[in-house]
């Protein structure tokens, strides 16, 4: 048997390892090798792996099943050089004959024979399964069990070919079940390709269904009816619900039900009498499998079962989607019902059931204003599960529901899922605008303003102000509080409007109000049940970014994971990627760069979830920031460039993903450039520029080392001042520590670097700033070793080493091993330790002006090698290891340039 034209194996190198140790040792005695797993795990596959292995090992192979197996063993050659292999599969559907011819070979085990059986233990009979796994002295016994792929493997054996909603959620939709992931990944067209459809509506790809259906088509016709009841049922269900949906009685559904689970198509549910499908998924190929004028009265009849039972609505909204007709006011009721309580679990299922019930509705216009709201509501969810198309159409549709009095501007209804599909396509202002109009709309109805609606429309119009005015977000915040207190009945959004209170504040450099709001929105937040954080994901994001600007990460992270978890599980995408972008910013402070490096990539795979491109942009700054820390600059300024062009001009991220492009510029060596992108987005001045604290102070840091780069020391200088007036507002740890790294680094002697970088390393310790700690003992280490202080710097770089390796921070080890080795230069005679030859000064000086190597190659019309080996000589005479040092002795006018007679005649002694 060949493999060449099979899908690679994946994920089961334990396996095969094990078998090939028990093909090893067959010396020792035979063997069995018991391969167990549930159907689709793969057992098929893996023993055709194992066969062919063992034919290239030079071993006599015999594959055979059950019906052949009393055949195939007479043939057998008696063993001799060649060990002979047995490879029996689905060893479950033993008939008598091979029953007996299996027995007698596990009790006679024959010496150099290694005997591989696959089998499902579910469908194994109890007599036969003993025999299979009991012990036996005279043959050595390994018994495996499949598990299902992890996530990588799952990813690794669906391919790259899949779209993005299918990628996201293909390891958690097959369970890592081989033959279900076969399934998902042929039914996507592949990305651009998959419609925007509801998921679990499309349907499945004929041949990857194929062998699954067939389990069914094998049973008898009552077994099968009952299988398709089961599937119109869509859970686990009792037998008397059962026989209703397949009209038959109790009896034959009780054999037929015998008969399913012994083939493992059902299994029995955690709720005593109730049965399931093996898996979900299995559900939903069986049921677009179910013929389709039967299915749809099926469902009226599960629905009229669940209705005379007294079953809640959350329970009839399927078979009412699926059955009623439209003019049918009962079933929208029941749909819209059960919208409601879905809406906290799934926003995806609730949009899709608000639809339906929109489209039941009579068309007489006394319905019309219930169906505008229900298609708002459908709108509102869609935005939630990051569908922004379906959000669009259920607009478009409501539009087309206005009369002339209903077409208000505001149109406060639908005004929340107007405004974040315009947040999320970059577009504050409209959104601003969007919420405005709403809040005007509201306070001129005639019967005043829909106390819930407002609150939620203030709190949101604060907590996304962009760079609007300190003092107007100061006041819609105030009125976001005001109006969630007096509502009362939202918990969730009165801490949202708290922490968006906070946020103000904190812009407006009042701290201590900020800490006040944040610890009330804490308190409140902590109490909130599962739904209500479900509900409202936001606030948990809001609160958790402002304790994060106030650095009480401990509550931070505490908010972050619960928000996270809520909405990785809700299928709320742009709510996922917000939460775990912001623990990522979160991490990377505290310098936990591999747990920041997971929370951002996960941020990336819910940002192509998201239905936005705003999200995209926010993903992929928090990666280029990552990849600034733990990978090389080059890699961070490919992402940088990737989020500036994903992020709209009038957008959160527009400023921030140039930020973060810049510190990747910098890092990379291009000092010039990096101050060309802070330019071209208006970010020359931390103290007015529309970002956060903490970004401003990452902006004066960017901008003071550009200019220490390209010899502009007064205008680092200026920039570090402003960091100082920065964090002196607020007057927050990690802010100041790095205000005192950067006077530091503009310090104009080696002993004025010391106190502020001796107090930066007490600072960073003190508030859990590790990356910090050891920046500030590489500025320590430097300025020790040019004071002389050997065993100080050496100390200190030790130290700074095992941080580096602790955080996986390799831009601080790339840091610590350019300042160990501008420890260890050799000092240069005193008479020329500042005097360069006239090659070396010309390219000393196009590094002050932020040029790369290539660039100064290109220069001076010189190798590229030529530059590196001028550089090294730069970097001895000047008892220096960075560009930044060269610029600035440069910028001080401390290096000259030997006269070319003098250059001439030392080249000559030499």
């Amino acid at each position: 048997m060949t493999t060449g034209s099979m899908r690679p194996l994946i994920g089961r190198g334990e396996e095969l390892a094990a078998v090939r140790r028990r093909f090893a040792a067959l010396g020792d005695g035979p063997a069995l090798v018991g391969v167990a797993g549930d159907p689709g795990l793969g057992t098929t596959r893996l023993l055709a792996e194992i066969a062919a292995w063992a034919a290239r090992a030079g071993a006599h192979v015999c594959t055979t099943n059950p019906e052949a197996l009393p055949r195939a063993l007479p043939a057998l050659p008696a063993p001799t050089a060649a060990p002979v292999v047995v490879i029996v599969d689905d060893v479950h559907r033993c008939g008598e004959a091979a029953r007996e011819a299996l027995t007698g070979l596990l009790e006679t085990p024959r010496d150099g024979m290694l005997l591989v059986l696959g089998y499902r233990p579910r469908q194994c009979p109890p007599a036969l399964l003993a025999a299979l796994t009991a012990a036996h002295p005279g043959r050595h016994a390994e018994h495996l069990d499949l598990a299902p792929l992890d996530r990588a493997g799952a990813e690794e054996f669906a391919g790259a070919g899949l779209c993005a909603r299918h990628k996201a959620t293909l390891h958690q939709d097959s369970g890592g079940n081989p033959r279900l992931l076969a399934l998902l990944a042929a039914s996507c067209e592949g990305p651009g390709g998959c419609p925007g459809d509801v998921p679990g509506t499309r349907p499945f790809a004929a041949r990857a269904a194929a062998p699954l259906l067939a389990e069914v088509a094998a049973l008898g016709p009552q077994a099968r009816l009952v299988a398709h009841a089961a599937a119109v049922l869509g859970e686990p269900a009792e037998p008397d619900a059962l026989a209703e949906v397949a009209e038959l009685d109790r009896a034959a559904v009780l054999a037929a039900v015998d008969e399913l689970l012994a083939a493992d198509v059902l299994r029995a549910g955690a709720v005593p009498g109730h049965v399931e499908f093996r898996h979900p998924l299995l559900a939903r190929l069986v049921h677009t499998a179910v013929p389709g004028g039967w299915r749809l009265e099926a469902h009226g009849r599960a629905r009229t079962h669940h209705r005379a039972h007294g079953r809640p609505a959350i329970r009839r909204a399927r078979h009412a989607e699926q059955a009623c007709r439209p003019g049918d006011e009962s079933g929208a009721t029941e749909l819209a019902a059960a919208a409601d309580e879905m809406l906290a679990t799934s926003p995806a299922t609730a949009g899709a059931w608000y639809t339906a019930a929109a489209r039941l509705l009579p068309a007489a216009p006394a319905h019309r204003a219930r169906r505008r709201e229900l298609l708002a509501a459908a709108a509102a969810a869609a935005v939630r599960s990051g569908r922004a198309d379906l959000a669009r159409a259920a607009l478009a549709a409501r539009e087309q529901l206005l009369d002339g009095s209903g077409r208000a501007v505001g149109a406060a209804d639908a005004a929340e899922p107007r405004a974040r599909l315009a947040e999320l396509a970059g577009d504050l202002p409209r959104a601003r605008e969007i919420r405005h109009a709403a809040l005007a709309e509201l306070a001129a109805a005639p019967g005043g303003a829909d106390p819930h609606r407002a609150a939620a429309l203030w709190t949101a119009f604060a907590a996304a102000a962009g760079s609007d005015h300190p003092a107007q977000v100061l006041a819609r915040a105030e009125e976001a509080v005001r109006a969630a207190a007096a509502h009362g009945a939202d918990e969730a959004l009165h801490a949202h409007a708290l922490a968006a209170r906070g946020t103000a504040h904190l812009a407006a450099g009042e701290a201590s109000a900020a800490l006040r709001d944040a610890r009330a929105a804490a308190r409140i937040a902590d109490t909130l049940t599962d739904r209500a954080v479900a509900l409202r994901p936001g606030a948990l994001d809001c609160l958790a970014r402002l304790e994060t600007e106030l650095e009480q990460y401990g509550p931070a992270v505490r908010h972050f994971t619960r928000g996270l978890d809520s909405a990785r599980r809700t299928g709320q995408w742009p709510a996922a990627t917000a939460l775990a972008a912001g623990l990522a910013a979160l991490l990377l402070r505290q310098g936990r760069f591999p747990q920041a490096a997971a929370r951002a990539e996960e941020a990336v795979r819910c940002s192509e979830l998201a239905g936005g491109q705003e999200p995209r942009a926010l993903a992929l700054c928090l990666r280029a920031q990552v990849a600034l820390e733990v990978h090389t600059p080059e890699t961070a300024v490919a992402v940088a460039r990737a989020a500036c062009t994903l992020a709209a001009a009038d957008g959160a991220w527009w400023h921030r993903s140039r930020l973060a492009l810049a510190a990747a510029e910098l890092a990379a060596g291009d000092a010039l450039g990096a101050l060309e992108t802070l330019a071209g987005a208006a970010l020359a001045d931390p103290l007015r520029a529309p970002l956060p604290t903490a970004e401003r102070l990452a902006l004066a840091e960017t901008l003071c080392g550009a200019r220490l780069a390209v010899g502009r020391a007064d205008a680092a200088r200026a920039a570090a001042d402003q960091a100082r007036e920065l964090a002196g507002r607020t007057g927050l740890a990690g802010l100041r520590v790095q205000a005192l790294l950067l006077a530091a680094a503009v310090a104009e002697s080696p002993a004025e670097a010391i106190a502020p970088a001796e107090e930066a390393l007490a600072a960073a310790a003190a508030c859990g700033h590790a990356a910090d700690e050891g920046w500030a003992r590489v500025a320590l280490a430097r300025a020790r070793t040019r004071l002389g202080e050997r065993e100080q710097a050496d100390r200190h770089l030790s130290a700074a080493a095992y941080t580096a390796t602790a955080c996986s921070a390799a831009r601080l080890g790339r840091e610590v091993a350019a300042a160990g080795a501008e420890a260890a230069a050799p000092a240069a005679p005193a008479e020329e330790a500042y005097m360069l030859s006239q090659r070396e000064y010309e390219i000393s000086q196009l590094v002050s002006q932020g040029c790369t190597n290539r660039q100064i190659a290109r220069s001076l019309g010189v190798s590229h090698k030529t530059v590196e080996t001028h550089l090294g000589r730069i970097f001895a005479k000047l008892e220096v290891s960075s560009r930044a040092e060269i610029a600035n002795m440069i910028g001080r006018n401390t290096v000259v340039a030997r006269p070319r007679a003098r250059a001439k005649s030392l080249a000559g002694a030499s």
